[in-house]
């Protein structure tokens, strides 16, 4: 048996799966109960629990689904999106869980983690006491047969619902030892017990019934010892994994654009539609960030740090502006973005450190406008590399290829050498010609114009599909999931916040108008394009930035109500077309660079699109 394997990606998909399906349908609809009502949140944490999904870091061979930490990191996100009360409890469960698969108790090990894997027994965390500095809130002295524990723990989450929780405690040469304890009042005897406080009323979160735990002589058998950490490990511990707590704050930044989407349904102004257009564009530029430090071992601890406060920064930005577009509403305690914007201020301080708060702080405090050194995350963080530039762009001329009614393009002389010193021309075309981006306003009447795009969200990474083999049989060829997953099994998933281009050979005719639009007797075109459930998934599964191709839409000729550009820009997310040279692409790890005319409210604009390799 191999110990160490990992779940295949096809299998990490099915929790994430499993997990949305529970949280979108059982969870969403009572977040707001969940949030104040213990009764309610534990029988939400059942659901996750009969669903398998409380033991997802325990290994196969204890019973737990033993994912990879991307797809954990995923799963965090998912949960904080839809209630972070859920979020918070479950992450101590999971937690604890690692804390004992990482033990060398073998004995514990046996009697914990079968039972977790089999969701018998749910287990919390109480050793953030360790991160305050001076003198240690819970200490330990060694004796025989064990350790002595004194002192007060002031955060263990899940009273009543935990059955047992990891305690920890520091030795006089300031080691710390871990070992679990009962999580309810227990004497051992007269002068040894633990007893806990009634739950803290907190500003959110109040149903995870976080308690105070009072040590007073409790004897803490060997047997019972998780581990014993050496002094200073707690902050090592938090600089390893300032990434992990990310993924609860841009959670919730979903929670937020979640609300802002809804009322642009029902409120259609176009301040709404910028600002949600701006906001995702942000967060899934931060969260590609995110995953590229994350993969990055030789990342500086301020870049990580910068990362957080970002994630936390945009939790609190995008929370804010969901309150806003619920007006005085929002001042009601059951509206949904009143407990947003409580869980994104308890997600600021989740598992904070004095760095993380400098961090946050400086992010907080920064100007507007600021150009500053540490102005731009991205910049920062992203270094791009290059050896070749090549141009994505057709040659923009009077007889290039036009769809039916699109102005023609149009060339006028103004300025001659000869007679005024230069050379100058007027030309005229429409926002849709040429190699061209759609903006979500050619497709709703609330959507954001072209000059609403912010400039990061114009520099993307790409992967290239090609479907040249499928469009020379069948002209009207649709991609499906199935050439998606056909193309990650040959190059690995599409990773996160990646434009996908679809190579179709069809820029070879872009010289031959009548064969480039391939237009038969009866006016219908036929061309390749995306398939609707392509589209769906590479939206909602990789969670793409956009879509690109090189005809003259990315839906096929076939479908003329222009599915594919509803679907993409409903997001929103790019949508470029007529694009050429994809054949000289390699399948991943291109840079696009997509310069646009910022023309006001236009619906899309002619695009000169730079491809470095």
């Amino acid at each position: 048996m191999n110990c160490d394997r990992q779940v295949s990606p096809k299998e990490n998909h099915s929790v994430l799966e499993i997990a949305h399906s529970y949280l979108l349908n059982s969870v969403a609809v009572k977040a707001n109960e969940i949030d104040s009502n213990p009764d309610a949140l534990m029988h939400a944490l059942q659901g996750l629990r009969d669903l398998g999904l409380l033991a997802l870091r325990v290994p196969q061979n204890w019973g737990g689904k033993e994912i990879s930490e991307e797809t954990f990191s995923d799963f965090q996100e998912l949960v904080a999106r839809y209630s972070g009360a859920l979020a918070f409890l479950q992450t101590q469960h999971q937690s604890a869980a690692a804390m004992l698969v990482a033990s060398s108790n073998s004995v514990l090990k046996q009697e914990y983690l079968p039972r977790i894997g089999k969701g018998e027994l749910l287990i919390g965390v109480g050793f953030s006491q360790l991160r305050r500095g001076g003198e240690p809130l819970t200490i330990a002295k060694l004796v025989p047969g064990g350790y002595q524990l004194d002192g007060i723990v002031p955060w263990v989450t899940g009273w009543g619902m935990f059955d047992d929780f990891i305690v920890a405690a520091t030795l006089p040469d300031g080691r710390a030892v871990f070992g679990v304890v009962p999580f309810q009042d227990t004497y051992q005897n007269s002068t040894s017990k633990i007893t806990f406080t009634s739950p803290a009323e907190l500003a959110a979160m109040t149903s995870t019934n976080t308690v105070t735990a009072n040590l007073n002589n409790y004897f803490l058998p060997q047997e019972r010892v998780v581990s014993i950490k050496p002094a200073g490990w707690i902050h090592e511990n938090d600089k390893n994994n300032i990434l992990r707590a990310t993924f609860l704050a841009t959670g919730c930044a979903f929670a937020g654009l979640d609300i802002i989407e809804s009322a642009l349904q029902t409120k259609s102004l176009p301040a709404i539609a910028a600002a949600l257009t701006a906001l995702q564009q942000e967060l899934n530029h931060c969260r590609t960030a995110i995953r590229q430090l994350q993969k990055n071992t030789h990342a500086q601890l301020s870049q990580k740090l910068q990362l957080r406060a970002w994630a936390i920064d945009l939790a609190t930005r995008i929370a804010h502006a969901a309150v806003t577009v619920s007006s005085g509403a929002a001042n009601y305690l059951h509206h949904p973005a009143q407990r947003v914007y409580r869980e994104a201020l308890v997600f600021t301080v989740t598992g904070q450190t004095s760095a993380v708060m400098e961090a946050t702080l400086e992010k907080l405090s920064r100007r507007w406008g600021d150009r500053g050194e540490n102005s731009d995350l991205s910049s920062q963080i992203q270094t791009i590399t290059y050896s070749r530039v090549i141009h994505l762009s057709h040659v923009i001329d009077t007889n290039i290829p036009q769809w039916r009614g699109d102005p023609a393009v149009e060339f006028e002389t103004v300025a001659e050498i000869e007679t005024d010193g230069y050379y100058l021309r007027r030309f005229s075309l429409g926002e849709h010609s040429a190699t061209h981006v759609n903006a979500p306003k050619s497709f709703y009447n609330s959507g954001a114009a072209i000059d609403q795009y912010a400039a990061e969200s114009l520099v993307l990474p790409a992967v290239v599909i090609n479907i040249q083999q499928q469009v020379a049989i069948n002209p009207d060829y649709s991609l499906t999931v199935a050439d998606i997953l056909l193309w990650e099994k040959q190059h690995g998933e599409i990773p996160l916040g990646n434009l996908v281009l679809l190579y179709t050979g069809w820029q070879e005719k872009w010289c031959d108008r009548t064969a480039f639009i391939n237009q038969d007797a009866q006016g219908n075109m036929h061309f390749p394009g995306f398939g609707s459930d392509a589209a769906e998934f590479l939206l909602n599964e990789r969670h793409i930035t956009g879509v690109g191709i090189d005809t003259h839409g990315i839906d096929s000729g076939q479908d003329t109500n222009f599915t594919i550009n509803n679907l993409v820009l409903a997001k929103p997310r790019i949508v470029l077309e007529n694009l050429t040279n994809l054949d000289q692409l390699p399948p991943k790890g291109a840079t696009l660079v997509i310069g646009i005319l910022r023309l006001r409210d236009g619906s899309g604009s002619p695009a000169g699109v730079m491809a470095l390799i």
